[in-house]
C-alpha cells in the first residue's frame, strides 16, 4: 500500500465531515469539533475524535451525531467518490478539567 495515504483519507474526512456536522447535526448550545479523524493501514476503519463545548452537552451531542452515522457515511461516499468510506467510530476527547482538579 502507499505510504500516507491513510492520513490522507483522514484528512479529507475530517474536512468533508466537519461540513456535514455543521449542516446535520444540531445540538442547541453546543459546539462540536472534529479535532482528528485516525483510519487505520487497511482504510476500512476510523475512529473520528469530536470535541464538544460546553461540557454538560457532550452526551446529547455526542448521541445526535452517532445516531447520524449511516448516513453520514453514505453522503461521505457520494462526496468524495471513493469505493469504500470506512466505518465510523465516534469518541469524545477528553478534557483536563480545572474545576475537578
Amino acid at each position: 500500500m502507499r505510504p500516507y495515504r491513510n492520513l490522507k483519507m483522514g484528512s479529507l474526512i475530517e474536512q468533508e465531515l466537519s461540513k456535514m456536522i455543521l449542516e446535520d447535526c444540531e445540538v442547541d448550545n453546543a459546539l462540536v469539533t472534529i479535532t482528528s479523524v485516525e483510519v487505520s493501514e487497511d482504510l476500512l476503519q476510523a475512529k473520528v475524535m469530536l470535541s464538544i463545548i460546553p461540557y454538560e452537552k457532550e452526551l446529547e451531542a455526542f448521541f445526535a451525531i452517532d445516531s447520524k452515522k449511516k448516513q453520514l457515511e453514505h453522503q461521505l461516499l457520494k462526496k468524495m467518490k471513493i469505493r469504500a468510506v470506512p466505518h465510523l467510530k465516534f469518541e469524545i476527547e477528553t478534557h483536563t478539567r480545572e474545576n475537578e482538579k
